[in-house]
């Protein structure tokens, strides 16, 4: 891959967004992680998405070590998408 970030969906239906490293081993590493989480207003139902870093969860991972059977896509991340815009805003708060 050519661009920075990668997208890869897995077959649980999971999203993450990431640098991957080791595309065709068998357990490929994604590190700088991050993944969308949507909440609704319960009041409005309106529903919003938010960009989430990985690594504030409970046990702070560095790093997604992938079983490659798991993984049904990877895609490149366009350099000018929102997601690309999102992580960069993310990585300098």
């Amino acid at each position: 891959m050519t661009t920075p970030y990668q997208a890869v969906l897995l077959s649980n239906g999971s999203a993450y967004f990431g640098r991957m490293e080791g595309l065709g081993t068998p357990f490929p590493v994604l590190r700088d992680v991050f993944y969308v989480q949507s909440t609704q207003d319960p009041q409005t139902k309106q529903v919003s998405n938010i960009l989430v870093k990985r690594g504030k969860e409970w046990h702070a991972p560095d790093r997604m070590i992938l079983n490659s059977n798991m993984i049904v896509l990877v895609e490149p991340v366009n350099p000018n998408s929102r997601v690309a815009q999102l992580i960069s805003q993310a990585k300098n708060q």
